[in-house]
C-alpha cells in the first residue's frame, strides 16, 4: 500500500509538472496570445512590385507582436485554379489575393470573402471612390486596390507634335484628326499600331472610346439584357476606328507587327505617337535619351459623347481579401493588417517602380514627368476594360472584329449586330 501512495503520489507530481510544462509552452509560443494569418498571393517573380508587398508584410510582423501574417507563394498561372479549387471546398486560407470583376464575383456569390465596409472610411480621401468601386459590388467592398493598369495611354514625341503645329496635345477628336493629317503631310506615320494578336484595337483604343460615347454603364447594361450593343454611341465608337484607318492614322503592316514591335518604332522615332498601357512606361523610359522628349495624353473628348472625359480605361490590380469565415478576433487581426498595409509609405515604393498607384502621392523630382502625368491620369476614376469585362467569346468576336474593319471586310454597324448576336445565345 506504501508503494502504491507513492506510486500515486509521483504520478500527481508529474502530471502537475506536464500541465505547468504545457501551459508555459503556450504562453512562449503565444497561441493563446498570438493571432496567426496566412496570406495567399503570387508574388514569386522577382519584381520591385512583389518586393515591395513581402516588405510591407515583413514590417508588420515586425512592429505586431500580437498579430503575425504568414505568406505563402503560389506561381500565377496556378493561382487562380488553386484558389477556384479551395474555395468550392470552403478551404480558404485566412487573406488571399483577388482580382475585380469577373474574377472576385464568384467568390462573392459563394459568400467566402468578408465585406470591408467597416474600414472602408480609413481610404476615402486617399483612393478615389472611382477606383475604389472595383473591387465592389451590390454596395460592398471585399478589397482595396494596390496598383493599377492603364490600358488607353498616348505616348508622343513633343517635337514631332509641336511641328505639326500643336504646341499642347489635342483635347478633342476634332483636333486629332487635325494633328494625324499634318503628320501624313510631312510623311511621318502618325500612330505605331502592333494589332497582329487583335486585343490592342480592343483593349487600348476602345475601352477609352467607348467609354467616352457610352458612358461606364453602357458595359454591364447591355450585358445584362438592358441595353444592346446595336447602341448608336458603341456604333460611333466603332466608327472611329473605321475612320482613323481610311485616313492613314496607322503604319500600313498594324496587323502583322506586334505591340512590342509598335513600341520599337515609335521609339526608333518612325511614328509620332503610339498608344499602349501603362505596361509601356518603363520599357519606353528605358529606352529613351531624354525622358523630357516624351509626353503622355488620355484619349481626346468626342463631340456628344455621353462618358466622363476625366476617366481612362484601367483595372485595379490585385487586393487582399478576408476569408469571411474568420472569427470575431480573426476578422480584427486582418483589417489591422489590412490598415497597415495600404498606407502611402506601400504607394510611394510603388512609384519608385515606377508603377502606377490609385492614392494620389506626392512624387519627388526623380520621378519622370510621364509617369507622374500618367499616374494623375488614373485619379479621374476607371472605365472599364472591355476584355476585362465581355465573355471570352465576345471578346472574340470584337477583337476580330476590329482588326476586320481596319481590313474594309467589316463595317461598324455589321460587328455591332454580330456583338449582339453573341450577347443573345
Amino acid at each position: 500500500m506504501k508503494k502504491i501512495g507513492m506510486l500515486l503520489f509521483g504520478l500527481v507530481v508529474v502530471l502537475g509538472l506536464a500541465a505547468c510544462s504545457s501551459g508555459s509552452g503556450e504562453e512562449s509560443s503565444g497561441s493563446g496570445d498570438v493571432i496567426e494569418l496566412t496570406l495567399w498571393n503570387d508574388w514569386t517573380e522577382d519584381r520591385p512590385e512583389n518586393t515591395t508587398y513581402k516588405n510591407m508584410v515583413e514590417k508588420f510582423n515586425e512592429q505586431n507582436e500580437n498579430i503575425q501574417v504568414k505568406i505563402e507563394a503560389i506561381p500565377h498561372d496556378q493561382y487562380e485554379t488553386k484558389l477556384r479549387t479551395q474555395a468550392a471546398g470552403q478551404q480558404l486560407p485566412d487573406m488571399f489575393r483577388v482580382w475585380p470583376g469577373t474574377r472576385l464575383e464568384p467568390l462573392v456569390k459563394g459568400e467566402s470573402v468578408l465585406s470591408l465596409n467597416s474600414i472602408k472610411d480609413n481610404w476615402e480621401g486617399v483612393i478615389p471612390e472611382g477606383v475604389m468601386k472595383d473591387y465592389a459590388i451590390d454596395g460592398e467592398q471585399y478589397a482595396i486596390p494596390g496598383n493599377i493598369s492603364e490600358t488607353s495611354l498616348i505616348f508622343y514625341h513633343k517635337d514631332a507634335v509641336k511641328e505639326a503645329g500643336f504646341e499642347e496635345f489635342p483635347t478633342t477628336y476634332e483636333d486629332l484628326k487635325t494633328l494625324i493629317s499634318s503628320l501624313n503631310e510631312t510623311g511621318t506615320t502618325p500612330i505605331a499600331l502592333g494589332n497582329k494578336a487583335t486585343w490592342p484595337l480592343q483593349s487600348v483604343y476602345i475601352s477609352t472610346i467607348g467609354d467616352r460615347y457610352t458612358g461606364s454603364d453602357f458595359l454591364p447594361n447591355t450585358l445584362n439584357g438592358e441595353g444592346t450593343f446595336e447602341n448608336d454611341q458603341f456604333i460611333n465608337a466603332l466608327s472611329v476606328i473605321d475612320e482613323m484607318t481610311k485616313m492613314d492614322a496607322f503604319n500600313g503592316d498594324m496587323n502583322t507587327i506586334d505591340e512590342a514591335q509598335a513600341r520599337s518604332m515609335f521609339l526608333s522615332g518612325d511614328s509620332a505617337m503610339h498608344f499602349a498601357g501603362s505596361w509601356a512606361i518603363g520599357p519606353i523610359l528605358d529606352s529613351v535619351e531624354s525622358n523630357e522628349d516624351i509626353g503622355v495624353a488620355p484619349f481626346p473628348e468626342f463631340e456628344g459623347g455621353e462618358g466622363d472625359p476625366a476617366k481612362i480605361a484601367g483595372v485595379a490590380g490585385g487586393g487582399i481579401a478576408v476569408n469571411s469565415s474568420l472569427s470575431e478576433a480573426e476578422q480584427d487581426a486582418a483589417f489591422e493588417f489590412l490598415k497597415f498595409f495600404y498606407i502611402e509609405e506601400m504607394y510611394q515604393e510603388l512609384v519608385q517602380a515606377h508603377i502606377i498607384v490609385p492614392a494620389d502621392v506626392e512624387m519627388s523630382d526623380d520621378i519622370p514627368q510621364v509617369f507622374q502625368e500618367a499616374n494623375q491620369l488614373a485619379q479621374g476614376g476607371l472605365a472599364p476594360v472591355y476584355d476585362a469585362t465581355l465573355t471570352p467569346e465576345l471578346t472574340d468576336v470584337i477583337n476580330n472584329g476590329l482588326q476586320s474593319i481596319t481590313l474594309g471586310e467589316k463595317t461598324p454597324e455589321e460587328l455591332a449586330a454580330e456583338m449582339q448576336e453573341e450577347l443573345e445565345k
